[in-house]
């Protein structure tokens, strides 16, 4: 789970380690390392295979055990089975069948387990901060053996009504913050449906969601806070600072009708849209590795979030989403992956790593 990735951590290097890779642990925070694993061959490209170790908690309603790695129809249950110990386990076994074939990558190779991805990206951002050096990327995420290309980004923020109390017989006393919530909700739906109508050629409109709203303590009392909490999904060429000049705008129509209005946003951690050009030589690459095993390329987009766009935009590292497992099954209790599935990305990563 995230923010207890320590044992985890030691179990993947130790497998690094046995695929003969030079391994380090890199602590991010305490109890808290990455997993950086190296093939130095002294030749470019150097590639990065990277994934997350941390999971979502486990949560109710699982008819089999989480923990317990069970296997049956193919498919191999428990919490982080496709999201995404499928996906590292497949580029560990890239690995491991180099070395059976006595083969060498055609350049070098990084192997990054990282922290924290499921609520703050710290593993990534970590190695970013440490400087790192890779010439194009894979990210293992789920992907259905769908090769994936962009993906959107994701900005959460809140926003904090403040009014007046009063008792609720003389309610003009007061400055109802349910109140004026209310209609800033209302400009926010308003706001999603123009967003619905510009969409993005293959990832679609972005959207947003009004998640929560908590607000007053007693019926018989004006309330005098509440608080609102906004998902936004972004497309490529949105970001955080544009959707807080699109909400500053929404605040000020709302302020000219209550001019009382005050209004305190709080904006959370911010996931980085990114898109790379279809015609890219990574692209070209990574679909003929899925030729090379008898599979025709599916190229498409991710609407949910990664790590991606932290390597794309922060670093300017060519990276591509493609991985074991579907989405679909992740976050979800009996999570599985299907173990054809995790061969087959083990056997496309491997003809990848021995590409220019």
């Amino acid at each position: 789970m995230t923010g207890e990735e320590g044992a985890v951590a030691e179990v993947v290097a130790g497998w690094c380690e046995a695929a003969g890779l030079e391994v380090e642990l890199r602590k991010v925070q305490p109890g808290r390392p990455n997993v950086v694993a190296r093939w130095d061959t002294g030749r470019r490209p150097i590639q990065l295979l990277t994934g997350h170790l941390d999971t979502v908690p486990v949560g109710a309603d699982w008819t089999r055990d989480p923990y317990g790695a069970e296997v049956e129809g193919g498919r191999l249950y428990g919490r982080g089975a496709c999201d995404m110990k499928g996906g590292l386990a497949a580029m560990l076994g890239a690995v491991f069948d180099l070395r059976w074939h006595g083969l060498e990558p055609a350049g070098g190779l990084l192997l990054a387990a990282v922290v924290g991805e499921e609520e703050d990206s710290a593993g990534t951002i970590a190695l970013l901060e440490d400087g790192l050096d890779a010439d194009r990327a894979i990210l293992g995420e789920p992907t259905n053996l769908q090769l994936v290309r962009s993906n959107r980004g994701l900005v959460n923020y809140s926003l904090a009504v403040t009014g007046a109390s009063a008792h609720a017989s003389s309610p003009e006393l007061g400055r109802n913050a349910i109140v004026a919530a209310a209609h800033i909700v209302l400009e926010l739906e308003a706001l999603a449906g123009r967003l619905a109508r510009d969409p993005h050629p293959t990832l679609g409109p972005p959207n947003l969601t009004v998640g929560t709203i908590h607000g007053g303590t007693r019926p018989y009392v004006v309330p005098d806070r509440c608080v609102v909490e906004v998902d936004r999904r972004v497309n490529p060429g949105e970001s955080a600072e544009t959707v807080r000049v699109e909400l500053e705008d929404l605040v000020s129509e709302v302020r000219a009708r209550l001019p009382w209005l005050v209004v305190e946003p709080d904006f959370g951690w911010e996931y980085l849209p990114f898109e790379l050009e279809e015609g890219h030589p990574l692209v070209r690459a990574l679909s003929s590795a899925l030729s090379e095993v008898g599979i025709e390329p599916r190229i498409g987009a991710w609407r949910a979030a990664s790590d991606a766009g932290f390597l794309a935009v922060r670093a300017g590292i060519p990276t591509l989403l493609f991985g074991p497992g579907h989405i679909e099954a992740a976050h979800r209790p009996d999570e599985f992956v299907e173990l054809a599935q995790v061969e087959t990305a083990r056997d496309v990563y491997s003809r990848l790593l021995l590409s220019h």
